[in-house]
C-alpha cells in the first residue's frame, strides 16, 4: 500500500474512503510471468486515462506506480501470478471534513491460465452502451459481479452481457470475439464493452498472423452461425468458448484453428509456456 510492503492482515483502508462509500476509484488486473508484467504499458496508460476522465488526481507518478507494481509481483514466489492494482479516491470530505489522499494498493496472487473452453450464460442484466463510463475500468463493478455470480451458481464459467439494444457487449471478465470464414470480429466500443488491453493487442496482432480483424455489432441470433467463438483478457489471454446459453437454449461451438493460432501467439507474447 502506497509503496509499503505489508502482510494481508496489516493492509488497512479507511471506512470513509470514497472507494467504499461511492465506488469511486480505478483498477487494473495484470498477468505477471517471471516477474514480467504482461502489457504493462497498456494497463498504466488506461489507468492514467481513467484518472483524467473521472478527475482523480494520482498521488504519485506513473513511474512510481510501475515500480510498486513490479516490486509486488517480484515478491510473490509463483512463476505465473495475477496482480491487482487499485487506486481509491481517498477519504470523503463529506464525512471527514477534508478530502483524503488517494490510496494505491497492489496485490499479487497465484494464477493458473485457464485451458478448458468457457461456457457462457446470457445475463438478464444489461449494460448502457451510451455511458462514457463504460470505457473506464472503475471499481464500480456490481453489474459484472452480480451477473458472474448468477452464472457460476448455474454451473457456467462466466456471463455474457448484452446492451440495451440486445446486441452483444462483452463477458463480465473479458472481451468476446467470433470467427466467420477465417475473419475475426468483435463488438465495437460503442456496443458498451470495455476497451480491453488484450483486445487492443489482439486487433494489432491479427494482421501479423495474416488474419483480418474488424469491429462489428452482432446479436445472439447472428453469432449462432459463427465458426469459432473465443474471449480475450489479461488473465485468460485467448480462450475458446464452447457454449452460449440462456439457460434453456444452447449455442455450441468447437475450438478452431484461428483461436488456437491466437492463443499460441499470446502465450509467446506473455512469455508463458502453454500446457
Amino acid at each position: 500500500m502506497n509503496g509499503r510492503l505489508l502482510s494481508r492482515d496489516k493492509a488497512k483502508l479507511s471506512v470513509f474512503d470514497n472507494s467504499l462509500l461511492y465506488a469511486e476509484g480505478l483498477f487494473e488486473t495484470l498477468l505477471a510471468v517471471d516477474d514480467h508484467l504482461v502489457f504493462e504499458s497498456y494497463h498504466l496508460k488506461r489507468l492514467q486515462a481513467g484518472a483524467q476522465a473521472i478527475g482523480l488526481k494520482l498521488p504519485v507518478s506513473m513511474k512510481t506506480i510501475s515500480t510498486w507494481t513490479r516490486r509486488t509481483a517480484a515478491r510473490h514466489p509463483d512463476r505465473i501470478k495475477k496482480v491487482r492494482l487499485t487506486v481509491s479516491s481517498g477519504e470523503s470530505a463529506r464525512w471527514t471534513g477534508k478530502q483524503g489522499k488517494p490510496q494505491v494498493i497492489v496485490a499479487a496472487a497465484s494464477h493458473v491460465i485457464p485451458e478448458r473452453p468457457f461456457r457462457l450464460l446470457i445475463s438478464p442484466l444489461r449494460v448502457d452502451q451510451d455511458s462514457s463510463l463504460r470505457r473506464i475500468k472503475t471499481i464500480s463493478y456490481v453489474l459484472q459481479a452480480a451477473a458472474l455470480k448468477q452464472a457460476v451458481e448455474r454451473g457456467f464459467d462466466d456471463a455474457l452481457l448484452l446492451n440495451e439494444k440486445n446486441q452483444i457487449a462483452e463477458v463480465t471478465s473479458a472481451n468476446l470475439f467470433w470467427v466467420k470464414r477465417g475473419r475475426i470480429f468483435t463488438p465495437p466500443l460503442s456496443a458498451g464493452c470495455l476497451e480491453g488491453v488484450t483486445r487492443a493487442v489482439l486487433l494489432k496482432q491479427a494482421s501479423r498472423l495474416g488474419l483480418m480483424a474488424e469491429e462489428r455489432d452482432i446479436t445472439l441470433d447472428r453469432i449462432a452461425s459463427a465458426d469459432e467463438v473465443f474471449v480475450s483478457s489479461s488473465l485468460k489471454l485467448v480462450l475458446a468458448v464452447a457454449e452460449i446459453s440462456d439457460g434453456h437454449r444452447q449455442l455450441r461451438f468447437k475450438p478452431g484453428p484461428v483461436t488456437a493460432a491466437l492463443r499460441r501467439q499470446f502465450f509467446v507474447l506473455a512469455g508463458a509456456k502453454e500446457r
